[in-house]
């Protein structure tokens, strides 16, 4: 969890935002009534969160405050997909054939653009599932 804000007590407060924020190790009594935004708000994993400082004292903390909707609707999405693959049938229904899963797994991936997401770290289950197919030798 990177973050801006330099803890130091042997230099003065110093609000330098988007490249530092140098703060007091401590905060004081003046923080509660003295907390302001610093800069815009920002997502780190599935959480929103902003910078505030005191305007009195300097001191400087990472506020998160409501969890992101685009890490929700991908979680949201991922289990989506995990489902298709499962290819689970219930009760007296046929279960569905690889045609129908593959055009699950399409509908899902379409829900969300692939380009709100800064990273990423893992391949989506249709690659992953291509990749282990056994192929005919």
């Amino acid at each position: 969890m990177a973050t801006i804000i330099e803890y130091r007590d042997d230099a003065p407060p110093l609000n330098a935002y988007p490249l530092r924020i140098v703060s007091p190790t401590r905060s004081s009594s003046c923080c509660m009534g003295h907390m302001e935004q610093v800069g815009r708000p920002g997502i780190e994993g599935s959480w929103r969160f902003c910078y505030r400082r005191c305007a009195a004292c300097g001191y400087a903390v990472r506020h998160f405050y409501a969890p992101s909707l685009i890490a929700v609707l991908e979680a949201a999405r991922d289990l989506r997909l995990t489902m298709a693959e499962l290819n689970l049938g219930a009760g007296p229904r046929k279960r569905r054939t690889r045609k129908q899963i593959d055009a699950e797994i399409a509908a899902a991936e379409a829900l969300i653009p692939r380009t709100s997401r800064v990273e990423d770290p893992l391949p989506s289950l249709a690659q992953r599932r291509r990749k282990l197919a056994p192929t005919a030798a």
